[in-house]
Formats: C-alpha cells, sequence, structure tokens
C-alpha cells in the first residue's frame, strides 16, 4: 500500500489521469475496477474516476508493494548536456538551441535532444527530482527542427505548462524568426495556404485538404541577391517559414528540400533559419514573463554567411 499526497503539480488532475501517470504499465480496466471496489481511495473513502485531485489529498493505493513496482515505471536516467540559457523562473525556462540537436528524442538509438539537456540541468540545479515527483515531467512546449536554431520555451511545473501550452495554442505567444534568403524581397509578404504533410518524402505540400498555414515576411536587410528576413508565424505548422518563402520565389539559403543547394557556400548543408524572438502575453499569474520579449541572435555559420552578405 502507498500513500501519496497531492502536490502543486498533481493537483487540478482527474483521479484516473494521476493514476494511469503514476501507473503507467496498468491497464485503465484494472485502475477503474480497483477504484470502483475501494483499492483506491481518496482521503481515506471511495471516489470516482472523473473526481477532480485537490492541493492536500491523499491517494491511497493498497496494492502489494510487488503489484506497485510491476506497474510502476522507474525514474528516467538522463543523459544530456547543459542547455544555453536565456531566461529561467520557477515556472520557465528558455533556452538556446543549437543546430543539429533534436528538440525531442526519437524513441531510438539515442541522439541528443532538449528534452534530455534540460533534465539534466534541472537535476543538476536541484530544479526537478524524478523520484520525488508522483507523474509531472518538465517539457518543452514549442519544438524547432533538428537544423533550425533557436529559442524554446521548456516548463518547469504542471501550473507553467498548461499556461504555456495554453497561449501556444491560442496563438498568444508571439513567435518570430530570423533567416536569409535567395533574391530581394522588397516589401511586407502575408502568405496564407494549406500545408499536408507527405510523411514519406518527410516534406509539406499545398493541398485543399491541408491545415490552414498564415505568416507574415518582413524584409530587414538586402542586396539585391540576397535578403535578410524576419519570419513571424501566426501558425505554426511543420516547415510553414521554409515552404512559405520557397513558394513566393524566395527560397531560405541552404534548403535543399525546398530550395536548392548553394556551391557559394559551401559549408552551408542546411537551410539558414533561426527563432530568435518570443513575445509573451500579459499575464497576472506569472508577472516573471508577463509582457517580455526575450531574443537570441544567430550563431555559428548563420552569422558567418550574414556578415558576408553584409545583411
Amino acid at each position: 500500500m502507498i500513500s501519496n499526497k497531492i502536490d502543486t503539480n498533481d493537483a487540478g488532475m482527474r483521479l484516473d489521469r494521476y493514476l494511469k501517470k503514476l501507473l503507467p504499465n496498468a491497464k485503465a480496466s484494472l485502475i477503474y475496477k480497483s477504484i470502483r471496489k475501494k483499492n483506491i481511495t481518496v482521503n481515506g473513502k471511495k471516489a470516482k474516476e472523473e473526481d477532480v485531485l485537490a492541493l492536500g489529498d491523499t491517494v491511497e493505493i493498497y496494492f502489494s508493494d510487488e503489484t506497485l513496482a510491476k506497474f510502476s515505471k522507474a525514474p528516467k536516467s538522463v543523459k544530456g548536456k547543459f542547455p544555453a540559457i536565456v531566461f529561467e523562473s520557477e515556472d520557465f525556462i528558455i533556452m538556446d538551441k543549437p543546430v543539429g540537436v533534436l528538440s525531442h528524442g526519437t524513441g531510438k538509438a539515442y541522439e541528443r535532444n532538449m528534452v534530455d539537456d534540460m533534465l539534466a540541468y534541472l537535476i543538476h540545479t536541484k530544479s526537478y527530482n524524478p523520484r520525488a515527483e508522483k507523474t509531472f515531467v518538465p517539457s518543452i512546449c514549442n519544438r524547432l527542427d533538428r537544423n533550425t536554431s533557436g529559442l524554446i520555451l521548456g516548463a518547469k511545473t504542471a501550473a507553467g505548462l498548461r499556461a504555456a501550452n495554453a497561449w501556444l495554442r491560442n496563438r498568444e505567444v508571439e513567435k518570430y524568426y530570423m533567416t536569409i534568403v535567395e533574391g530581394e524581397l522588397k516589401e511586407e509578404r502575408k502568405v496564407e495556404n494549406r500545408l499536408t504533410k507527405d510523411g514519406e518524402k518527410n516534406r509539406v505540400v499545398e493541398g485543399d485538404d491541408g491545415k490552414d498555414a498564415v505568416g507574415i515576411y518582413r524584409p530587414i536587410k538586402t542586396t539585391g541577391d540576397y535578403t535578410l528576413v524576419e519570419a513571424e508565424l501566426i501558425t505554426g505548422r511543420t516547415h510553414q517559414i521554409r515552404q512559405q518563402l520557397a513558394s513566393i520565389g524566395h527560397p531560405v539559403l541552404g534548403d535543399r528540400k525546398y530550395g536548392r543547394a548553394s556551391r557559394r557556400f559551401g559549408e552551408l548543408h542546411h537551410q539558414l533559419l533561426h527563432a530568435y524572438k518570443l513575445v509573451f502575453p500579459e499575464t497576472e499569474d506569472f508577472p516573471e514573463v508577463s509582457g517580455k520579449v526575450f531574443t537570441s541572435e544567430p550563431k555559428g555559420k548563420f552569422q558567418r554567411i550574414r556578415e558576408s552578405l553584409h545583411v
């Protein structure tokens, strides 16, 4: 038997959802049956699966130690490098992702990814203890392609994760990218189309059955042959910026999937795309980020090529 007191990261969760996270190897039918038979109770009383847990509630699970061990998931051992941190508060962490690093692990052979980097850092700084947390794991909230660099928002608490996911879903966090495109983009362009993903080719194509995609593209500086562009994402579809800029005749420099390889820049084997700015909404619940703007300048190849092109 175990008795778990509900903390801030688990408060507000339905009992069945809490149990499924706590006992991921148990079948849902067993969890529901155990609730009905009072093998699982809340504050010593019979509960219902849809009951919402409150801060300070106690969940009692009357399973043997062997059964609990069988249904529980061992704390994850994390390997990763510490990320470059742009901002950190009690609820949030904003990191600067380098080119070549995944946002999430693939579940296959291990590759460095921002989730593991973040968890390794939070465990090291004692901001997160996987053995003490019952169900919550810090998570990143936005995803960047492997070869896109820039700002990634992570949530350190359940409250922060719920808020960030809601802001992103409701398009309340403004996301801006910086890129260099071929040709002269003379004026701001708003591009609206519908994109669908071709899984076999790992690219997106326009189609009536696709999802709405909206982006605004503003020239910052141009040489005539190349233009430094600010891209504002109104929606956040896969490969959206790359596809939309190519569709108006200005493919992203280095983008072989939607543009073409450039012999001029022999060192460039990926698109020049950098998530350089996040703008947060006004919020009373999280004053540390309310109305704040966070930025990151592109580095490495992006910066070297930018300087060589004088954009």
